[in-house]
């Protein structure tokens, strides 16, 4: 038999101080907690093949066989493309841009900065002016760096929903707080992807009356399914009657039997 979903509320000092600072103190807080940690399996990957491919590549690089330097080439520019691709992809969508409309952007612009690096390299390469093997390794080492700011930024980005609004708040330095009143919200989609559904996170699609929203997609939002059903209730739960107060006076007259009522009710 499922769960019954939990519709409890707390109040906003009862939240970490990072929390309850951008709150107002009539608000409720339903919920709150990180964003899911399969955010962060794209940035794993391509550290752990850019390990993998900046080897083989170093390696290949000192055989004498020019097809196997070529191999070794292409496998580190394959993956140095998909590097930058997913990094364009990932600020992109940190923005709330359309995903549709950045697809095509993203690739033109890593095939770009690849040409860039590898005429850089080649240039760099020619005169002597830095090996091969330190070439690989700053690169690395730069991706390196990127993949930990992702890090970062997941392990500070919250999302907080609240019985008026949802909350985004993200940012080590320079602190972003996105929300939108729930009454503004027009529409939503609710998705699951095949490994959402394995992982356990899904992506909400939200649209507000105005056309500048400064939430958009939420991807990555654990326990999808509570998550769904809270901002449902919040919408278009029922609230339960509230009794009403009526009082009724009256009198007879005299000699006509006439009876006279008044009355009031409350609400």
């Amino acid at each position: 038999m499922a769960a019954t979903p939990q519709f409890d509320s707390i109040d906003p000092y009862q939240a970490p101080e990072h929390i309850s600072k951008y709150l107002d103190p009539t608000e409720k807080i339903v919920f709150f907690h990180r964003f899911h940690w399969a955010m962060l399996l794209e940035p794993m990957a391509i550290i752990v093949v850019g390990i993998i491919t900046t080897i083989a590549a170093d390696l290949l690089y000192s055989s004498h066989h020019k097809d196997q330097r070529i191999v070794g080439w292409a496998l580190w520019a394959l993956w140095l493309l998909w590097t930058i691709a997913t990094v364009w992809e990932i600020d992109r969508a940190k923005k709330h841009l359309n995903r549709v409309r950045g697809e095509g952007r993203a690739q033109l612009i890593a095939v770009v900065i690849v040409g860039g690096l590898g005429y850089g390299a080649y240039y760099l390469l020619k005169d002597r002016h830095f090996g091969v093997g330190g070439l690989l390794l700053v690169t690395l080492l730069v991706v390196c760096f990127w993949a930990l700011r992702e890090v970062a930024h997941w392990f500070d980005r919250t999302l907080v929903l609240t019985n008026k609004r949802i909350i985004v708040i993200e940012g080590l330095v320079a602190k972003s707080v996105n929300s939108m009143p729930l009454p503004k919200l027009t529409d939503m989609v609710y998705h699951r992807s095949s490994l959402g559904r394995v992982l356990g996170y899904g992506l909400f699609d939200v649209e507000s009356a105005g056309q500048d929203q400064a939430l958009k997609i939420m991807n990555f939002v654990p326990d999808p399914d509570n998550t769904n059903l809270q901002i449902s209730h919040l919408l278009w739960g029922s609230s339960p009657t509230k009794p009403k107060n009526i009082q009724i006076n009256g009198q007879v007259a005299q000699g006509t039997g006439n009876i006279s009522l008044t009355g009031q009710m409350d609400g």
